[in-house]
C-alpha cells in the first residue's frame, strides 16, 4: 500500500516539476500557452475530484484492495500514454485520467489501512502512507534536478503502479469489509493475517459483526450508504470535515506543489529553483517523520491546532514579503520566503495526515465509503479551483493579498478543530462510533 502511494505522489509532483519545460518558448517538444498551463497544473485535481466519486461505489462492491487491482494497470497505461503524446490534447487528456484513478488509489489505500489497523498504531500506518507519497514527490523533483525530460520522467514514472499491481495480489481484504459482505470466515482469517496466528481474533471479530448488525440498512448499497450519512447522528460531523476539507484545498500547499518550480522562480534567491524544490520536499518528508513519531502519542487535535496556527503565520510571513517586494527593495531578505515557505510545508507535513486520519476514524463503518470519498471531492474540487485561478488570484489581489488569503484558511482550519473535533487518539473505531452517537443522542435530549 505504501508503494501505490508512491506513485500517486509522482502524480502530484509532475506538473510543479516541468512546467518550465512545457512553457519554454525555444523548446523542440509540446509546448503550452497560457491557459494549457493552467489546466495542466489543475486537471489533475479535477480527475482527482472524478476519481472520488467513483471511488465510493467502487469500494462498497468491490472492496478497497480490489478496487486498487482494477485501476493500477489503467494508471500505468495512463503514464505512458502522457510519456508518448504526440500532441498537446493528449497530454491533458492523460494527466486527466492520471487524476481519475489518483483518486481511486488515494481513497482505497486510505480507507484499506485505517480499517486493518490495530487502533494502537493506526495513527503510524497512516502517517507512514503519508510520508511514501512523499517520496514519490521527491523522487519526481530527483528527476527534475538530473536534467531528465518530461517524457522520461513519464517513463519512470509508469513503473511504479506496475510493481504495485504484482504486490498487491499478496494481500487478503480488509476484514471489515469483508464483514459487510457477509464473509465471516475470510475476515477471521484476514484478521489472523493482519494480526499474527497467536492472535486471538474473536472478540475484534465480534465488535465488529456487534456494530455492522446494529444498522437495519444493508451496506452494500452506495445509495443506503448515502442515507446513513446524513442521518442526524453522522451529519454534522461530516459537514464540520467538509468544512475543513475546503479550508484545506485553499490554504495554498496544493498550488504551491502545482505551481513549485516558478515560485521558486518568484522569489528572486539566489538558490536553484530545482534544488529549493527537493529541499522543499524534504523538508515535507521530515515533517511527516515528525508527525509519524508523536501522532499516537499527542493525540491527532493537537498536532492540527499546533500546525496549521503555524501554517498560517508562515503564510502572513510571505506576503508580507512580496507586499515589500512591491513597494521596496528587499534585495537582501531573499530568504524570508523560502524560510517561510520550509517552515509551512514542514507543519503542514504534521498537521494535515492528522486531519485525514480523523476523517477515516470519526465516520462510521456504515457510510465510511461513501463519506471519505466525498471529502476527497470536496478536497479534490477545491484544490482544482483554487490552483487553475491562481494566476487570476494573483492578478487581482496581487501575490501578498494572494498568501494573507491562503493565511486566513489555515486560520479557519485551526479555530473549527479547535472548537469541534474530537480526539481519537488510543480508540478502535467501534468505540469513536459509538462515542460519537452517544453524544448526539444526549445532544438531543438536552
Amino acid at each position: 500500500m505504501a508503494l501505490v502511494q508512491v506513485g500517486h505522489g509522482t502524480l502530484l509532483a509532475f506538473s510543479g516539476i516541468t512546467l518550465p519545460q512545457f512553457t519554454d518558448p525555444q523548446t523542440k517538444d509540446l509546448f503550452l500557452n497560457q491557459s494549457q498551463t493552467a489546466f495542466f497544473g489543475s486537471l489533475g485535481y479535477l480527475g482527482e475530484a472524478v476519481g472520488f466519486c467513483v471511488s465510493g461505489p467502487l469500494v462498497v462492491k468491490l472492496g478497497r484492495r480490489v478496487t486498487l487491482l482494477v485501476t493500477l494497470p489503467i494508471t500505468a497505461a495512463s503514464w505512458l500514454s502522457l510519456a508518448l503524446s504526440p500532441t498537446v490534447w493528449l497530454l491533458l487528456t492523460s494527466r486527466t485520467i492520471l487524476g481519475i484513478t489518483g483518486g481511486i488509489i488515494l481513497t482505497s489505500t486510505f480507507l484499506y489501512i485505517i480499517e486493518i489497523a490495530h487502533k494502537n498504531i493506526r495513527g503510524i500506518l497512516s502517517g507512514i502512507l503519508n510520508l511514501t507519497r512523499l517520496m514519490g514527490l521527491l523522487m519526481v523533483s530527483s528527476l527534475g534536478v538530473s536534467k531528465l525530460d518530461w517524457r522520461q520522467i513519464g517513463f519512470v514514472c509508469c513503473g511504479v503502479p506496475a510493481l504495485s499491481f504484482f504486490c498487491l495480489i499478496l494481500l487478503p481484504n480488509s476484514p471489515r469489509w469483508l464483514v459487510t459482505q457477509g464473509r465471516l470466515s475470510e475476515a477471521q482469517k484476514a484478521l489472523v493475517f493482519f494480526r499474527g496466528k497467536h492472535y486471538d481474533s474473536e472478540p475484534e471479530l465480534q465488535d465488529i459483526t456487534q456494530q455492522i448488525s446494529n444498522v437495519d440498512k444493508k451496506l452494500n448499497s452506495s445509495w443506503q450508504q448515502m442515507q446513513l450519512l446524513f442521518e442526524p447522528s453522522t451529519a454534522r460531523m461530516f459537514l464540520l470535515l467538509i468544512v475543513l476539507y475546503l479550508m484545506v484545498s485553499v490554504n495554498g500547499c496544493h498550488i504551491i506543489m502545482a505551481y513549485l518550480v516558478p515560485i521558486f522562480q518568484a522569489m528572486d534567491s539566489t538558490l536553484d529553483p530545482y534544488n529549493s524544490a527537493i529541499m522543499f520536499y524534504v523538508v515535507r518528508i521530515f515533517g511527516s517523520l515528525v508527525h509519524v513519531c508523536v501522532i499516537d502519542r499527542l493525540g491527532r487535535k493537537p498536532l492540527i491546532i499546533v500546525s496549521y496556527s503555524l501554517c498560517s503565520l508562515c503564510m502572513v510571513t510571505y506576503g508580507a514579503y512580496f507586499y515589500m517586494h512591491k513597494t521596496g527593495n528587499v534585495s537582501d531578505m531573499g530568504w524570508i520566503p523560502l524560510t517561510a515557505t520550509m517552515v509551512s510545508i514542514f507543519f503542514f507535513g504534521i498537521g494535515q495526515p492528522a486531519l485525514l486520519i480523523l476523517s477515516g476514524e470519526l465516520l462510521p463503518i456504515s457510510c465510511r465509503s461513501i463519506g471519505s470519498s466525498m471529502l476527497s471531492f470536496s478536497l479534490a474540487c477545491g484544490a482544482f479551483v483554487s490552483t487553475y485561478t491562481y494566476p487570476m488570484t494573483v492578478e487581482a489581489l496581487g501575490e501578498h493579498g494572494t498568501f494573507w488569503l491562503f493565511s486566513g484558511a489555515s486560520s479557519v482550519i485551526t479555530f473549527v478543530s479547535a472548537v469541534a473535533l474530537p480526539e481519537t487518539r488510543g480508540r478502535s473505531l467501534e468505540e469513536i462510533t459509538g462515542n460519537l452517537i452517544n453524544n448526539w443522542h444526549q445532544t438531543t435530549k438536552l
